[in-house]
């Protein structure tokens, strides 16, 4: 399912264009990103602290394509973790 267009905001990062979202829970803010020109592929999506910076979703999309995410080819989100110490991939 594709990020919607008014709650989210589009990063250019090396030349690709990403659209990504976040929501705050009661314990981590959510993040969701996808590639902007194909919305049918892999979402990456990424549990992160509290206080959130923007600037968190290149460190999210640099690591999570150094893990595997995919987002060009179709297939089931990948679930990680953004701590102090890097990205993590965590079972849902």
């Amino acid at each position: 399912m594709s990020l919607p267009l008014k709650k989210s905001e589009v990063i250019c990062f090396y030349d690709l264009q990403y659209r990504w979202a976040k929501r705050s829970t009661d314990r981590f803010t959510e993040v969701r990103i996808e590639l902007n020109e194909t919305p049918e592929g892999q979402q990456i999506i990424a549990q992160c602290p509290r206080i959130f910076r923007p600037d968190m979703v290149e460190t999210i999309i640099e690591e999570g394509r150094a893990m595997g995410w995919k987002p060009e080819e179709t297939g089931a989100p990948i679930h990680t973790r953004l701590t102090k110490r890097g990205l993590s991939k965590i079972d849902v």
